[in-house]
């Protein structure tokens, strides 16, 4: 997965009424407990690819062509959107803690994945695109790439 980096935000739900506040934490407690991870996921060769197009290379002149970050960014207010919502809907009971985890996960990889086909910039050098055979992708392995974007749900300490 991409780095463990992690950001926590407080969602403000309102229970009015006579509402068991013991029986309202065990619901909401696995939202404390669990976080989704959206990044890649594949073998050390499309690992190094993807760290390659994510943040660049000097060495190999090759400029950052961000598809993970910028993806994650993209989705924060839908994602934001969504958890507002949802934990109103779990604290009424009318959505689990699961779904709404696959819901954040679904459209952050839709987010994610919609930045990945949209990635023009920087375009390949002219001395590089006046060498290359083939195709002119930016992305070596695109579709490999595009296909390793995954989401999981995994405890906080991971």
């Amino acid at each position: 997965m991409a780095s463990q980096r992690s950001r926590a935000r407080r969602v403000g739900v309102q229970i009015t009424g006579e509402d068991n506040l013991r029986q309202l934490a065990e619901m909401l407690r696995p939202l404390a407990e669990q976080k989704v991870r959206i990044g890649m996921q594949g073998d050390a060769e499309l690992a190094m690819i993807a760290g390659v197009h994510e943040y660049g290379s000097v060495k190999m002149n090759i400029p950052a062509r961000s598809f993970i970050g910028t993806g994650k960014k993209k989705g924060q207010a839908a994602i934001g959107k969504l958890v507002r919502a949802g934990v109103t809907e779990i604290a009424h009971g009318r959505k689990s803690v699961e779904s709404l985890f696959a819901e954040i996960g679904e459209v952050g990889l839709d987010r994610m994945v919609k930045n990945f086909n949209r990635i023009k910039e920087p375009s390949l050098s002219a001395h590089y695109a006046a060498h290359k055979t083939g195709p002119r992708k930016l992305l070596q392995r695109e579709e490999d790439l595009r296909e390793s974007l995954t989401f999981d749900v995994v405890p906080k300490g991971e």
